[in-house]
């Protein structure tokens, strides 16, 4: 089980203040470390950001911006880029992990992987989790990373604790190390929002002497942050072997323990389990050196809570964009980093050809002061308003009256350009006209199929680092329920074609001849690992329904044998009462009997 975490402002009591303030010192030259070499990055992420949803007209600097407010010219944007982040985003919706929890040595049961499995699905089903999967790799589609975190939780009506996936909002709060050796997460609160949530807590000193003190006070506010590290520590792994005096569970072989991490001394006794021995008669263990996970939420000058995590990673789950390393420095990349250039002259060209446009109906007149004299506030309105007739003084230096400019034309460098910027936009994002299902030159289906697949491979980077982080999700999953279901318990878990159901959880049972105790569905036995194929969501029933009439279509006796099946993977209303009643009168489809049915007393 995780370790409760001290609560409200007190460290742990056997921490000598001295070690307070080395543990703070230590925390913050690793954010500062973290905040200084990751500043660009997170600078360039605003940016693309800002940029790909055009906040606060954020196509346009803020110099250019101003100056032609203040001429009064046309600032235009057309985004084009909003389209190239929704379309990778919704790709990302769409394709996700569709594997499974298999045991991967000689100790896992394939019933207790299915279960693991329905426990994944039921945790991502309660958390949402689609919400929080989809904020993050959109974050790191639109700028450059994004993030996810696994949260324990105590339940309100029990003592039992449950694993959920938390969506984090603000990816800029987050400071996460590369090896991933430590991290954090941060909160900005005002003074009273500090002293309401943490009344037992000293004040925070805003005054405080720091190098780093605008990473921890802004404008009298306090930021708190969570703080993940790996901590270094001595254990025992043993391999030892159990055998079911019942006779109901097979018997299991060198399974490895860490002790008293994945079972405690007591249990390890109670359950019959034994150390193995070697030839010689020693014991098969070993005391290494392991990393294990602690949390601590902390500000410049106090410890707030502690506490130990369950699970051997830092659950902080990065959604990656587009990296690269260069000369030891790390440089992340969004899907629109290379096409804001573009972008940009779009929007010029736009802006221009409209006020070319604009002032066609401005062109000026060509007059003398003697023409206008005693008539100039009515020539002043002239380029406004829509006058009936113009007043004006015959002058000999100009016979033939005023006249008017020719009228600005439209430029065809200038509409060229529009098309040029907006293939160039194309180009460096990856993402053609025709992906988005619009008409091309392309006319046979290879030719079409090609080119889609040309900008689903340009751009596969960030649907393979999504995949990827989905997998790192749900691998730490797999490590953390048997450590955090670790007790009896009735679970609900789902299926893979979203069905719910209960089983009971480390269930405790007793051999009556023997009196010795088993458990069945034991959670703590076997290594399991993810076997992840990914489908398209919307057309995973749809591959299933195709391939089960194929078979019919080959084989019509099928039919009545797989109408059931073929049922269940329907998505209209009550298709799964017709199912049942298909399962219910199979038997008699089929020609059977009920068992016992016919079957009279033996003939003397």
């Amino acid at each position: 089980m995780i370790k409760q975490p001290k609560r409200q402002g007190k460290p742990n009591k056997n921490t000598k203040k001295g070690d307070v303030v080395e543990f703070l010192n230590t925390a913050k030259k690793r954010f500062a470390r973290l905040h200084d070499n990751d500043q660009h990055n997170r600078e360039a992420a605003k940016d693309n950001i800002r940029f790909a949803y055009d906040i606060d007209q954020g196509q346009w600097s803020e110099a250019d911006r101003q100056q032609r407010e203040q001429e009064g010219r046309p600032c235009l944007t057309s985004d084009k880029l909003r389209k190239f982040v929704a379309s990778v985003a919704n790709s990302e919706r769409d394709q996700r992990a569709a594997g499974n929890v298999v045991p991967v040595d000689s100790t896992g049961d394939e019933i207790v992987a299915e279960v693991i499995s329905g426990i994944i699905r039921h945790i991502e089903h309660m958390s949402d989790a689609q919400r929080a999967y989809t904020l993050a790799g959109e974050q790191a589609i639109a700028g450059n990373e994004g993030f996810w975190r696994i949260v324990a939780e105590e339940l309100p009506d029990s003592f039992d604790q449950e694993l959920f996936i938390r969506e984090i909002r603000n990816q800029f709060s987050v400071y996460l190390d590369p090896d991933g050796m430590f991290g954090f997460i941060g909160e900005r609160l005002t003074r009273e929002e500090f002293e309401y949530q943490y009344p037992d807590a000293n004040p925070e000193d805003a005054d405080t002497d720091m190098n780093d003190y605008d990473q921890w006070y802004q404008d009298n506010d306090v930021f708190i942050r969570e703080y993940f590290y790996k901590e270094r520590v001595k254990t025992t792994i043993v391999q030892a072997s159990r055998q079911d005096p019942s006779g109901q569970l097979p018997p299991v072989d060198g399974q490895i323990f860490e002790l008293p991490r994945d079972i405690s001394e007591e249990e390890f006794i109670a359950h019959g389990w034994t150390i193995d021995r070697r030839e010689d008669g020693s014991e098969i263990k070993k005391t290494p050196h392991v990393f294990k996970v602690k949390w601590a939420k902390i500000t410049a000058s106090q410890i707030l809570e502690e506490g130990e995590w369950a699970g051997k990673d830092i659950p902080i789950i990065p959604v990656e964009g587009d990296w690269v390393w260069l000369e030891g420095k790390l440089y992340k990349k969004s899907l629109i980093e290379y096409a804001k250039d573009d972008q940009r002259m779009y929007n010029f060209f736009k802006s221009a050809i409209t006020e070319r446009y604009a002032l066609a109906a401005k062109a000026p007149y060509l007059v003398t002061a003697k023409m206008i004299d005693g008539f100039k506030s009515m020539w002043d309105v002239a380029h406004k308003k829509m006058l009936p007739f113009l007043t004006f003084k015959h002058d000999k230096n100009m016979p033939g009256g005023p006249r008017r400019e020719i009228a600005p034309q439209i430029s065809t460098g200038e509409t060229s350009m529009l098309e040029i910027t907006e293939r160039n936009i194309e180009d460096t994002t990856g993402r053609f006209k025709s992906s988005f299902g619009q008409s091309s030159n392309e006319r046979s289906k290879v030719a079409i199929d090609a080119r889609a697949n040309r900008s689903d491979q340009s751009t596969f980077h960030f649907p393979d680092n999504f995949h990827r982080a989905l997998n790192t999700s749900t691998r730490q999953l797999i490590d953390l329920i048997p450590k955090i279901y670790d007790t009896q318990r009735i679970q609900r878990i789902l299926g893979e074609d979203g069905e719910q159901m209960s089983v009971i959880l480390n269930q405790e049972l007793v051999d009556e001849e023997t009196g010795e105790s088993y458990r069945v569905n034991d959670l703590s036995v076997g290594k399991y690992d993810l076997n992840v194929k990914v489908k398209l969501m919307s057309t995973r029933r749809e591959e299933q329904l195709a391939g089960m009439r194929s078979l019919v279509e080959g084989n019509p006796q099928l039919g009545i044998l797989l109408a059931g099946d073929m049922a269940k993977l329907q998505d209209w209303d009550g298709h799964r009462d017709i199912a049942q009643k298909i399962e219910a009168i199979l038997p008699q489809l089929l020609g059977l009997k009920p068992e016992g049915e016919g079957q009279g007393e033996p003939q003397a």
